[in-house]
């Protein structure tokens, strides 16, 4: 019987332990599991964000596309300003001549 008693003890204390382990592990898992599913919907949201912000792009390119100026208009546009400067150059060459003609 006094064998018994230390074997029975030491088997005890087996199962104690390894219910605190068990219930160690389950606690971790729980803990786990609660920071995959933290990081689930962080990545959900980051993929949300990064397709608001692509849309948002392509609207902006689409826009920029419509409004922006094209090389072929900016052409035009400095041909008739270098015309319109020169028929000032002309009028006013031909007011200092008249003027000077006059004096």
């Amino acid at each position: 019987m006094a064998l018994l008693g230390p074997a029975a003890g030491a088997i005890i204390a087996l199962l104690i332990r390894n219910a605190v382990t068990h219930t160690r592990n389950e606690a971790s898992a729980k803990a786990g599991q609660a920071i995959a599913n933290e990081a689930k919907a962080a990545a959900a949201e980051a993929q949300r964000l990064a397709a608001s912000l692509e849309r948002d792009l392509a609207q902006f390119r689409e826009k920029v596309a419509q409004e922006y100026a094209t090389v072929q208009l900016i052409d035009r546009l400095e041909e008739r300003l270098v015309s319109a400067l020169d028929r000032i150059g002309a009028r006013f060459d031909q007011f200092l001549m008249q003027n000077g003609k006059m004096k």
